[in-house]
């Protein structure tokens, strides 16, 4: 054999070997990381169950992706099936055969929706509690009186399985949002009170917060907007097409689906349905934060 060949061959060599190293040593690090336990107490909080109440737990949870990764119904869906990155599936959250509502005390729904934690203390993947952990104990009521209040669905969810590729993002906390949160969030961290629902900035960047989950934390926009599988997001602040619109034109896009340019917003990805429901002064304090934010902490559309 040419000596130049072996040489190649050699160098390949090396480098299947130092890969191999590297996906073995991610997948017993991330496997470690999977098993360990968190020892946080979760929250009871009041959950009101009148109309309004529960209407507007199905608007934040719209708002926050759980019909997106969950389903409408909250039934669950097989969420990622890719080698090599991962197969997993999103719960089941209602009281049917194979849910989780049946077992689930309102400890294990505030660790598992706020602190991204099982009721048997390992983390959950790819659960967004980072979002949900900033939410105040009143809307955190009422979320969690809604998804109690579905109808139960018999559905079993696939067991979970990570590939070498999600194992790597695992282990070296790669990727534009962590797979599993729990390990990012400050599960000591006091909540501050919610704002008062109404036209001020303080409340629109509170509002905001649910935007940040498929627009990214600085809203400027993401390659995947939200669940896998979703298409990306736009830029929604300065120098985005939200920044050419009027008040009146926001307003009337989320109430309708339907942009000032006549594209039609989908739902599954887009919740306008959701945002619209929130009340004129609502979405008056979500567009003056949209429109007050700096220029360059948001990508340029």
């Amino acid at each position: 054999m040419p000596k130049p060949v072996r040489i190649v061959l050699q160098v390949l060599g090396g480098l299947i070997g130092l890969v191999l190293i590297v996906i073995l040593g991610a997948s017993a690090v991330s496997a470690m990381r999977l098993k360990k336990h968190y020892d946080v107490a979760g929250k009871v909080v009041p959950q009101p169950t009148d109309s309004a109440s529960l209407a507007r737990g199905k608007a934040l949870a719209t708002l926050y992706g759980c019909t997106g990764c969950h389903t409408a119904n909250l039934g669950g869906q097989q969420l990622i099936d890719a080698f090599p990155m991962a197969k997993l599936a999103t719960s089941n959250l209602t009281r049917g055969a194979g849910g989780v509502a049946a077992t689930y005390t309102d400890a294990d729904w505030d660790r598992a929706i706020r602190h991204g934690i099982r009721p048997d203390g390992t983390p959950l993947v790819l659960m967004p509690s980072a979002a949900f952990n900033r939410m105040s104990d009143d809307e955190f009521g009422r979320v969690l009186a809604y998804v109690k209040s579905v109808p139960a669905v018999d559905r079993t969810p696939a067991p979970r399985v990570m590939y070498p590729i999600a194992r790597v993002l695992h282990a070296f906390r790669l990727g534009p949002e962590p797979l599993v949160p729990v390990e990012v969030i400050d599960h000591t961290a006091q909540r501050n009170p919610q704002p008062a629902p109404g036209p001020t900035l303080e409340y629109g960047e509170y509002v905001a917060s649910a935007c940040r989950f498929c627009h990214g934390e600085n809203l400027g926009g993401q390659a995947v907007g939200g669940e896998p599988g979703a298409p990306p997001s736009p830029p929604i602040g300065p120098n985005s097409v939200v920044s050419r619109w009027t008040e009146a034109q926001f307003v009337q896009t989320m109430r309708t689906g339907t942009t000032p340019e006549g594209r039609k917003l989908n739902p599954k990805y887009m919740p306008w349905d959701a945002v619209g429901t929130l009340h004129d002064d609502e979405l008056h304090a979500l567009y003056t934060y949209l429109h007050q934010l700096k220029p360059e902490k948001v990508a340029a559309n």
